[in-house]
């Protein structure tokens, strides 16, 4: 463990990233973008918490030079369970619909919708969907929300509960403006809720073998 003004201090079971050590050169780019940015960094102090704290926003990543903080890869586990008997459906957001073309040296902005949806199902993907409608779900859930709190004047002003690194950052540090945030899933969560329930009943699907990816 290093001084914490120097670099975010990242814990073994971290869900989300993790640290290769041997390609920080402690340049402090990480704490400082958790610190001015996120804000959590300098929120806490390691040696009394003996535990780091972190809302697993991802920002420490984008902001490593190195490359040193990376993504938590789960590509193994996908590659298990696409050739077992499990019903694999993924999900994608809408930037990942030119990300992904970026990514593989395509012209700025190249659309690579149908490729990405191509590749997927020759993965061994059944379904495709896109989260745009798990995002849709929300929005109407929390206007529908916000209407009712206007109306009996409660809990306001309302906060939106779509970054799950927001709201685990409220629970953490500010608890006292809980009440505030909206009671719906993000949409991924939400999604993902439909996919396992109104998905699985209309197709006949086992939600018991359903994995959902995104």
């Amino acid at each position: 463990m290093l001084n914490q003004e120097i670099r975010v201090v990242i814990d073994a079971d971290n869900p989300s990233i993790e640290r290769i050590e041997e390609k920080c050169v402690k340049c402090g780019k990480c704490a400082q973008i958790c610190n001015e940015f996120v804000s959590v960094n300098n929120h806490y102090n390691i040696k009394k918490s003996k535990k780091a704290i972190c809302v697993n926003c991802g920002q420490c990543v984008k902001a490593c030079p190195m490359g040193a903080i990376v993504v938590k890869n789960e590509y193994n586990t996908i590659k298990e369970l696409i050739n077992s008997d499990k019903i694999m459906i993924v999900s994608c957001s809408p930037a990942v619909r030119v990300a992904l073309g970026d990514g593989f040296g395509m012209k700025e902005g190249c659309f690579v919708e149908g490729k990405m949806v191509a590749l997927l199902k020759k993965l061994g993907f059944k379904y495709v969907f896109d989260i745009n409608f798990g995002a849709d779900l929300t929005i109407c859930e929390e206007a529908t929300e916000l209407i009712d709190r206007i109306q009996n004047k409660k809990n306001l002003p309302q906060f939106t509960s779509c970054c799950p690194a927001w709201v685990k950052f409220a629970e953490i540090f500010y608890p006292e403006i809980l009440p505030n945030i909206s009671s719906c899933k993000s949409p991924i969560g939400m999604h993902g809720a439909i996919v396992k329930t109104y998905l699985a009943k209309n197709l006949k699907l086992d939600p018991n073998k359903i994995v959902h990816v995104v």
